[in-house]
């Protein structure tokens, strides 16, 4: 306990360059105290890994690595095409060079990174960050392998290591906000939403499995602590608060974005197929807003997202980001990045297009208040006013501008 009181020290000396109060100290030794417990309980999910107490254990008490300097291999069939992979670097960085992401500052008072190297001995690959900047992700071994976990890194803790959530069969994406992490489970011949909080136990949202749309949706969203997804059975999207919140229908279609307190539904027709309406729904009070996407914005390949006031559309050669008060479509000139795979995230004033692929990963980000655009060497993902990008082997979360 006093080489866990020293490291604590430590990093806030490195923070602010001075000797910490007794009462700042006392106040972080106790949450720190409650992070070792909290990781304790969380580690009997992953106990089939092994080494894994011992290795968690010295990832608490240890300083962190910020960069592993290992290689990221990845199987783009194991990921979600819509929130995509990756370690991460640190919170609050230095902006980035030439060719990388928005510059931006994490909040004051923050500190430290994510290991890649998991317990499982696998390195972590991220489906994307969340509203409240915390990473979800699975461990992928060098064959592309996935070790089945689920993991969750809270960034805003100050000895952040991945913690495990639950092992899932057929783990494809996961999604989240402070309080709940939802992910799609394979059970019998479906899927089914499933909703953790806390330390609390997983439990199922609805009864009729999740929908996925070409491969490429995940056909499930969280955000604000609040879930809405696609049921399978009978195209109904709903939505629940918290995951002991009762499911209430929003209405019928197929969930392609949600940025709360706006989900985007595409209406469909009697086979699934959509009509090029878009719904937008208020989750709160179920007001509904109808509006129009071409028919080159309707094919199975395409990708959609929403973030704050945008609902954005890439077709693999053009990305379209829509103003979601006056539906007036901004088309960038820019081509976007090629590669075996994409994910379209968004958030408070970006859009991210981020292709994966063996030779190279590299990401367009789009800035909606000053409509720049660049294109960053690696992946990067965007949610809430978080923007987590790739850079080399680590990644690094910083504030959108």
């Amino acid at each position: 306990m006093e080489d866990l009181e020293r490291l604590v020290a430590g990093r806030l000396r490195a923070l602010d360059d001075a000797a910490p109060s007794p009462e700042l100290h006392e106040r972080l030794m106790s949450r720190v105290n409650h992070q070792v417990k909290t990781r304790r309980r969380r580690r009997r999910i992953a106990q089939a890994a092994a080494g894994l107490s011992l290795v968690a254990a010295a990832a608490v008490v240890t300083p962190l690595a910020l960069d592993s300097g290992a290689s990221s291999p990845s199987d783009p069939s194991m990921l979600a095409a819509s929130e995509r992979p990756g370690p991460l670097h640190e919170r609050g960085s230095a902006p980035s060079g030439p060719g990388g992401g928005p510059s931006g500052s994490a909040r004051p008072g923050t500190a430290g990174g994510v290991p890649r190297d998991l317990p499982s001995g696998k390195i972590l690959n991220a489906f994307g960050v969340t509203s409240d900047g915390a990473v979800l992700g699975t461990g992928v071994g060098p064959k592309g392998r996935s070790d089945g976990v689920l993991w969750r890194a809270d960034v805003s803790g100050l000895l952040a290591v991945p913690s495990p959530v639950a092992e899932p069969k057929g783990l494809y994406a996961a999604s989240g906000s402070r309080n709940m992490t939802i992910w799609a489970e394979r059970r019998g011949g479906a899927y089914e939403l499933m909703c953790r909080s806390g330390e609390g136990e997983a439990v199922q949202l609805g009864s009729g499995g999740v929908a996925r749309r070409g491969g490429v949706g995940v056909g499930f969203h969280a955000d604000r602590d609040v879930a809405v997804w696609t049921d399978k059975a009978e195209g109904t999207v709903w939505t629940a608060h918290g995951c002991d919140g009762v499911p209430e229908p929003l209405t019928l279609g197929y969930a392609a974005g949600f940025a709360y307190p706006y989900a985007y539904v595409l209406s469909t027709d009697g086979r699934g197929r959509p009509t090029g309406e878009v719904q937008r729904v208020q989750v709160e009070t179920g007001t509904q807003e109808t509006r129009e996407l071409p028919r080159t914005h309707l094919a199975k390949d395409v990708l959609y997202t929403a973030g704050a006031g945008t609902f954005s559309v890439a077709d693999g050669r053009s990305l379209t980001v829509y103003d979601a008060e006056t539906w007036q479509a901004s088309q960038l000139p820019e081509p976007l990045p090629t590669g075996d795979s994409a994910s379209l995230t968004a958030g408070d004033g970006l859009v991210v297009y981020s292709t994966h692929g063996q030779d190279a990963d590299k990401a367009l980000i789009y800035e909606t208040g000053s409509g720049q655009t660049r294109v960053h060497d690696g992946e990067a993902y965007a949610k809430g006013e978080w923007l987590l990008t790739r850079d080399d082997e680590a990644y690094r979360l910083t504030s959108a501008p």
